[in-house]
């Protein structure tokens, strides 16, 4: 027998931390070292561990480094569901190019990309919005496709020349 029709109504978007374009991009390989092991998410905004540039961790006191990627290069004792990749191990950290990330809520092309200073979860606000106190400008961050609701959204960002300009309230 063969198959002549394709059913398909749930569209995959893509594997938030992947890159989703093949062009611009740059990566770093890390070793995680976060005080909080289960904040280390792939797709969240890590930082350079006093100021060491091969350890990264969520809100790490460094300079950011940029976001943790590549989930499927990243360190596995098992084959089980992994909410979080284990201090100590190895991994990559995007820092330039088109991103798949999760983000919270709907963003519209040209929203600028923020991180929560304490978790590295991405957020977004409009140009001219300000964003919650506790929030940062990720370096050059910019949605870069509608995205509908919560879930997988596409960004760019540039850590090493990106804008870090935020609105003030």
């Amino acid at each position: 027998m063969v198959q002549t029709t394709v059913t398909n109504t749930h569209l995959a978007t893509g594997i938030p931390g992947e890159f989703s374009r093949s062009e611009n991009q740059d990566a770093i390989g890390v070793i995680l070292n976060s005080a909080a092991e289960a904040k280390n998410i792939v797709g969240r905004v890590v930082h350079f561990v006093d100021d060491n540039d091969y350890e990264v961790g969520i809100a790490a006191d460094g300079n950011i480094a940029g976001i943790l990627s590549t989930p499927k290069a990243a360190y596995r004792a098992t084959l089980d569901d992994q909410a979080f990749l284990p201090n100590e191990s190895q991994s990559e950290v995007a820092t330039r190019g088109y991103l798949f990330v999760t983000l919270p809520a709907a963003a519209k092309k040209g929203d600028l990309v923020y991180f929560g200073d304490t978790d590295g979860a991405l957020t977004t606000a409009a140009p001219g919005v300000a964003p919650a106190a506790d929030h940062t400008r990720l370096p050059g961050g910019v949605v870069v496709r509608n995205n509908s609701g919560a879930g997988v959204g596409e960004i760019y960002i540039d850590v090493l020349a990106g804008s870090t300009e935020t609105p003030s309230a």
